[in-house]
Formats: C-alpha cells, structure tokens, sequence
C-alpha cells in the first residue's frame, strides 16, 4: 500500500472514530441507560478486588455516583456468593465462595451525601486462620437497589468479585552465592537409555519457583554476571543475566529446547534469543513460572502472562544436559549451572509438574499446594524441613529429594507469602 493511501485510509478511520464519539456523545444525554448512575468504587477496568487476609483483616468497599448526589441517595448491598459459578464460567477460574462463617460484612445499607459523589463504606472482615493454604477464594458483592436522584447502575460494576489471599509467614531457603542443589532423582537410570528418567520426555510441563535476590552477578559480559536460579542447563533454564551484555538483574528464561530428539542441539529452540522477563531490584519476592501444553509454551511473572509461543510440538528434557555425552553431566539444578553462576537470595516452593498449569492454579498456589495434586512430579518447599542427610524432602513422596551440590544453605524466618 502507498504512503498516499496509508493516509488516507488512516484520515478515513479517524472522521469513522470522531463520528462515532459524536453518536455516544449524543446518545449518552438520551434515555434511562445513559443518564447517571452508580458502580463500586474502582471497578471500571477489572471487577475484582483484592483482599490480603493476615491475621484478623479487614477490607471496605465504596459506591460512586458519576454525578454528584443532590439528594441523598440510599443504596443497598448484599454478598451475592450465587454469582459466583457465572463467573468462574466466563474466566475460566475456579473459586470457592467462603462460608459465611469465615467473613462478616459490616453497613450493607450505604448513602451519598447530598453534594458528594461516594457512599459511606461496607466493610468486609475475615481470619486467615479460617482460610485454608491453597484455596482461591471469591464473595461476589452486589448492589441490590438504590434510591434517590433516579439513578441507574452500570451493570459491569454493579457487583464486586472480592477476592480472599489467605497471607502465610513462611521460612526460606538462603542460598548464599556459593550453595546449590541437584536432583539425583532426574538422571536417566539406565545410561544406554536416555529416557529413563520421568522428566526426559515431558508431553506436557509446569516449572514454578519464588526467589527473593540479595545480590546479583558483576559483570554482564561475563558468566559472572549469571545467577541461575533452577532448571537444566541447554534444555529449559531460568536465571538471572546472560554473560552477553543483558543486565544482571534481568530474568531470563534461556533455550526452551522442545521437539522428538533427545539431544537439545536437535530440538527447536524457543528461548534462543532468551525471553526476557524484566528486570528486578534486590530485597523482593518474584514468582515465575513456564508452562508448556504440548503445542503453546506460556511464561508468566508474578502470575501475569508476559509471553506465549507457538511450538511444533516435541517433549522437553529436564533430565541430563546432552544425556551425559561429551563429559556434560549437568541434571536440574537449584541454584547454580554449569557448577557455578550461583545464585545469592532466597527460594521457596520450587515445583515441577507433569500436566500445564492454568493461570488461575498458578495464582490460587502461589504459597502452597497439595502434595498430592495431580501431576506434582516433585516439589522442595525450602521450608527448612530436610532430612537426615540434609537434603531438601521432595514433599509428594515421590523421592525426588535435592541434594546438597557445593556449599551450605540456610535458613530465613518471617517471610510473608504472598508477599
């Protein structure tokens, strides 16, 4: 298309918008559905609000008039959990409405004062004692009817998706630059078979970890300036820097090796350029995650999606790096790769599943899953719970427990999940 036509097609598109801005305009004057009217406070763009519960909390919740009251107007409220199953339904999310024993909702009867524009509060009160680890829980609010000034309500804010976080003071695991871990368990067990290890060929997958940085590497164009936080090197690694000039405070998530072959050299890379995750200061919680449902590769930050790639399909190989040839024995590491790049902060909850995790299991996990849920190959909480020998007990059972690679690791309290 010419440069000539470009703009005029762009001219076109604009007299369309400007067009249609003067229909709303016009319209918005005319009618009971565009007159003022009312919505919960903060819920143009997103319906959902958050809730940390931490101890005995405590949230409130607000009506706004789009218009100045100028009488009082009397509004109503009620929690309304029979909404909930909709909209699970529309998001594809599962929440679970707390019983009415586990929140108490305080003035469900609100006003605007004549000559403002926002209602006195409903106050929602809940224990996280009365929560449970690893549920999502949601009290949908809604507006039941509202009385003065003949005022409407904007049916997508007319109820409230409030949102329950249960908070967790938790211990972490403090890897001090110099101290990682492996998974002996993820080696092939028979050498003449590069498969025989349960995370060689993965169809399906899930890595999700929580790190907290103190410090990061030196040098961005050299390996010092990588800080490996888990995976396997040359098949699906996440870390800190690349050695090729990024900064050393950027999460990169490095090769994503996905096809039929064995060797990572025969297989598509995904990650090569590295998808980069951001940069990040020291001293704050970051969850990470990448989830592979054998044809889109997803990677998510902080339970947000950040990137989503299409893939020809293939397994991905968290077991030994090149399955032992050429003298390269690296196996899923924690903490470090290539026996250095290590990483100088806290880990919590490192997971490895078998089956794609949506968004909403990843949220609803954040600080503590099941050690049972289906497709949990392994899972080391860092909790300061080790075994005899020291190393990190793979909670499912399973026996995939983290051993102790270089150096010594310890242990921090009074760590709030989430955070």
């Amino acid at each position: 298309m010419s440069k000539l036509n470009q703009k005029m097609k762009f001219k076109a598109i604009s007299y369309l918008a400007v067009g249609a801005m003067a229909v709303l305009t016009a319209c918005s004057h005319e009618g009971d559905n565009f007159g003022d009217r009312v919505l919960f406070t903060g819920t143009e763009t997103s319906p959902v609000v958050k809730f940390l519960c931490d101890g005995m909390s405590s949230t409130a919740l607000t009506v706004t008039s789009t218009a100045k009251a100028t009488t009082d107007v009397h509004i109503t409220v009620k929690a309304a959990p029979e909404l909930l199953d909709a909209y699970n339904k529309k998001y594809n999310r599962s929440f679970v409405a707390p019983e009415p024993n586990m929140y108490q909702l305080e003035n469900t009867d609100l006003v605007i004062k004549a000559g403002s524009n926002m209602s006195s509060q409903v106050k929602i009160t809940s224990n996280s004692e009365d929560l449970a680890e690893g549920v999502g829980y949601m009290l949908p609010i809604t507006i039941t009817s509202v009385s003065g000034d003949d005022l409407g309500v904007i049916e997508d804010s007319r109820t409230a998706y409030v949102q329950f976080t249960k908070v967790i003071t938790i211990k972490a695991g403090f890897l001090n630059g110099s101290s990682s871990y492996e998974i002996p368990g993820f080696k092939c067990t028979d050498a003449s078979d590069p498969l025989s290890s349960p995370v060689a060929a993965l169809n399906q997958m899930t890595i999700e970890m929580k790190v907290l940085p103190l410090r990061f590497g030196t040098n961005p164009n050299q390996a010092s300036g990588i800080s490996t936080l888990c995976g396997n090197e040359e098949n699906f690694l996440f870390r800190f820097g690349d050695g090729g000039g990024q900064p050393t405070n950027q999460l990169e998530l490095v090769k994503c090796a996905i096809g039929t072959d064995p060797s990572p050299d025969k297989k598509e890379h995904y990650a090569d350029p590295n998808i980069h995750m951001g940069t990040f200061d020291t001293g704050h919680w970051i969850h990470f995650a990448a989830v592979y449902d054998g044809s889109m590769l997803r990677v998510y930050r902080d339970c947000e999606q950040i990137a989503a790639i299409e893939t020809a399909g293939g397994q991905i190989n968290l077991s030994t790096a090149y399955n032992g040839s050429s003298g390269w024995f690296d196996t899923f590491t924690i903490g470090s790769s290539c026996h250095s790049r290590f990483f100088n902060g806290y880990v919590s909850e490192c997971r490895v599943w078998n089956v794609p995790r949506t968004i909403a299991e990843l949220e609803n996990g954040l600080c503590y899953v099941d050690p049972t849920s289906e497709g949990l190959i392994a899972c080391w909480r860092f909790d300061g719970e080790t075994n005899a020998d020291g190393s990190i007990r793979d909670v499912t059972g399973h026996g995939y427990d983290a051993t102790m690679l270089t150096g010594s690791a310890t242990w921090v309290d009074g760590q709030k999940c989430p955070y």
